[in-house]
């Protein structure tokens, strides 16, 4: 009993010891932590004593309310019920990329993130006469008289010139003015309803309309003052392969009575859009090819009233038997140049004849693609036409290979397309026997077209393509 009694008065162990023992030695301190856990005590719940374990392990107690801050002591937690109440978002939000004509409008002096992006409000007002004593510098450009100002308006480009009629009401009226748009280049664009009439009325003399689309109405008021002085001062059009309806044109040509050189090539025709175009005197140049719609009727016109034409392109129009006939005895004697190409089996040697003896004085000729041609149309042509530069027989099957020598006897003619007639042994031995003539080295004809080769920049010459500055 007595070894009982004291090895269980050796578990009873005080306070003080214990203290004593766990300072003196690490050993000592776990052995006496053990066998304090035989005495199955348990934690109290001390509020104290909790917040400062949570405080040592960098932890914090959730409030019951939201709204509670102090409860930690300093020590926040984003919880949901809190972030849906917050004012500012608990992520920044990405910053705004701006353009570099915005960044002068936005302010970066905020530190906050809602407020780093935010537009500068910019008041304007309305300012008059007696506002202009707010500025002390000179404005030079009131000095200028109109006349320098329509010369720096000369050196800038077409669409820099519209905006400038925005500025000022002077500076619209010298925008206004006719010199700034004597030639114009729209092709390869869409225009809108109206701004056909808008152009035509600025008093435009060379306007290139290529491969353009034009949309109806046209707007174009036929009042006399604009018929006398802007509407008529065209005188270049080049309409080749634009999409443009025949109502379009007749109002087009119906104003224009002072075109010199005129090209619509592959577009829709009528009798009333060629006697429209017969009211040109002047007219030197035209190209009518792949057009549809022509006939004698609608031919008549021109062959009649334009005396000066030099320039004529009536290639792969179609035209019947009739209108050919017609054609061969009214062409006009100021010819220079013609294309003919295109009419198969309608043109025969009694048209070839006709032509050389109304058109004597031709230097350039292009019968291709006519099929009943015979080597009589070489005697003709050699016999008749003396100032002959360059003449096209491409694909003329029933002229014989060993006439085409014949045309030596004309001494200017220097170039000779017969493409489709010969192999590449005979046309060699043609060659030879015609060393002077160029043979087959122009494929396609420039018989009054705006454009040829590589100068797409210019119609007829001149130059409609401006140089952006």
């Amino acid at each position: 009993m007595g070894k009982q009694k004291s090895a269980k008065n050796s578990r009873v162990i005080d306070k003080t010891d214990l203290k004593e023992n766990m300072e003196e030695k690490p050993c000592k301190r776990r052995k006496l932590e053990k066998d304090k856990s035989l005495k199955r005590t348990s934690w109290c719940e001390d509020d104290k004593s909790t917040k400062l374990i949570y405080t040592e392990m960098g932890l914090g107690l959730i409030s019951d309310s939201s709204d509670d801050t102090d409860s930690c002591d300093g020590l926040n937690e984003n919880t949901p019920a809190s972030a849906t109440q917050r004012s500012t978002p608990v992520v920044p939000a990405a910053p705004r990329i701006l353009k570099p004509s915005q960044r002068n409008n936005w302010s970066f002096t905020s530190t906050s993130s809602d407020d780093f992006f935010s537009p500068i409000k910019i008041h304007r007002k309305f300012r008059g006469k007696d506002d202009l004593d707010e500025y002390t510098g000179e404005d030079y450009i009131n000095k200028l008289l109109d006349e320098n100002i329509l010369y720096i308006f000369q050196l800038l480009p077409r669409f820099t010139i519209a905006k400038c009629a925005r500025v000022c009401r002077r500076w619209s009226r010298i925008v206004r003015e006719k010199a700034l748009w004597k030639k114009i280049d729209l092709s390869n664009k869409t225009l809108g309803a109206g701004t056909l009439g808008n152009v035509v009325h600025r008093g435009v003399k060379v306007l290139r309309l290529a491969k353009s689309e034009i949309l109806a109405p046209m707007n174009l008021e036929p009042t006399k003052d604009r018929e006398n002085l802007s509407m008529s001062s065209l005188q270049y059009l080049d309409l080749s392969m634009a999409t443009v309806s025949t109502d379009i044109l007749e109002q087009l040509f119906s104003i224009c009575h002072n075109l010199r050189k005129i090209s619509l090539e592959n577009c829709q025709l009528n009798e009333k859009i060629c006697s429209y175009m017969g009211q040109n005197r002047e007219l030197e140049c035209l190209n009518l090819s792949m057009c549809q719609g022509l006939n004698c009727d609608a031919l008549e016109p021109i062959m009649t009233n334009c005396k000066r034409l030099e320039s004529l392109n009536i290639g792969w129009t179609w035209l019947d038997r009739a209108s050919i006939v017609y054609l061969s005895d009214s062409f006009p004697t100021s010819l220079c140049k013609l294309n003919w190409s295109g009419c198969r089996e309608n043109i025969t040697d009694d048209e070839v004849v006709a032509l050389t003896r109304n058109c004597s004085k031709l230097k350039e000729l292009d019968l291709s693609d006519s099929t009943v041609l015979s080597c009589q149309s070489i005697h003709i042509i050699a016999e008749n036409m003396k100032e002959l530069e360059h003449l096209a027989l491409s694909r003329c099957y029933q002229i014989i290979p060993t006439t085409i020598p014949v045309l030596t006897r004309i001494k200017s003619l220097v170039a000779l397309e017969v493409y489709g007639m010969l192999r590449e042994v005979y046309l060699t031995h043609l060659q030879d026997t015609m060393p002077r003539i160029e043979i087959n080295k122009f494929p396609f004809s420039s018989v009054a077209r705006p454009t040829t080769g590589v100068r797409r920049t210019s119609i007829w010459g001149i130059r409609v393509r401006e140089n952006i500055v």
